[in-house]
């Protein structure tokens, strides 16, 4: 249900409205920030591997934006919020695609083969695939046929409480074995740090629509995506401990993320 929305609340917007690279730089400055010092604090504090830092970075940096993001900015901020968290979700997946293949490289095949692969993995997305024919119909100047625009309507209306329940359905069964410092400093980076650097970006440089400004705070302050445990679960690293850190941070963000929503309500 949520490609659909995605794409016919993109198709509705002007192009020049939906690539805003002021909002584009700002974020995703934010989220490399992010990425590697949680990626450099894996390695001093915790000793661990490239690859098990650069998916343990991936965990702070990479939020829920289908399950748990669109379903909430929708219901927060109004059908209005869909063009942002699209614009959020297209740029994050290049940079942290960009991000994690650096971490990964040099295991098979170097660099290029990892891009490759991970390309491949975060591309067959179902919302990044509805992002970008999105993006492509409304530079085309095309207008959807009624009938394809009357059953997508009818699909996007069931996208935010349909999103909701499979997030409980993925983190359901999710084992809590890892150590506890590191599923914590995970959740502490991702819940409180993220959305503290990217509300400093936004507010500190100021020239944004307030409400785009409220979305990326609201996207930054999400738990952990479950996309993070399926590259992990590919890659054989840090599975255990990322399946923890999405349960624990999921918790976590049922205390965090309304005290963030009323701030941006109320603030």
């Amino acid at each position: 249900t949520l490609p659909p929305f995605m794409f016919l609340k993109i198709t509705a917007s002007e192009p020049a409205a939906i690539l805003n690279w002021g909002f584009v730089w700002r974020y995703e400055s934010s989220t490399i920030l992010i990425y590697l010092t949680a990626a450099l604090i894996a390695h001093l504090l915790f000793r661990l591997g490239r690859m098990e830092s650069g998916i343990f970075g991936l965990n702070v940096a990479y939020p829920n934006y289908g399950y748990m993001g669109i379903p909430l900015a929708i219901l927060a901020f109004g059908d209005e919020a869909a063009l942002p968290m699209a614009l959020i979700l297209f740029a994050d997946t290049i940079v942290l695609l960009t991000l994690i293949s650096c971490f990964v490289s040099g295991n098979d095949g170097g660099p290029v083969a990892a891009i490759k692969r991970i390309s491949f993995t975060m591309i067959a997305n179902p919302l990044v695939i509805a992002v970008l024919a999105g993006l492509l119909f409304s530079t085309s100047g095309l207008i959807l046929p009624k009938i394809p625009q009357q059953f997508g309507t009818l699909l996007a209306g069931a996208a935010a409480p349909v999103a909701l329940f499979a997030l409980g359905a993925t983190l359901f069964g999710q084992p809590v074995r890892a150590a506890a410092a590191e599923v914590s400093t995970i959740s502490l980076l991702k819940l409180i740090l993220h959305p503290l650097l990217v509300a400093l970006f936004f507010l500190g440089l100021p020239g944004q629509d307030p409400l785009w400004v409220k979305v990326a705070i609201l996207s930054s302050c999400l738990p952990v995506a479950a996309n993070v445990f399926m590259l992990a679960n590919h890659y054989g690293a840090y599975t255990g401990r990322t399946a923890s850190a999405i349960l624990m941070s999921t918790a976590l963000a049922s205390a965090t993320v309304p005290v963030i929503l009323y701030w941006l309500f109320h603030g």
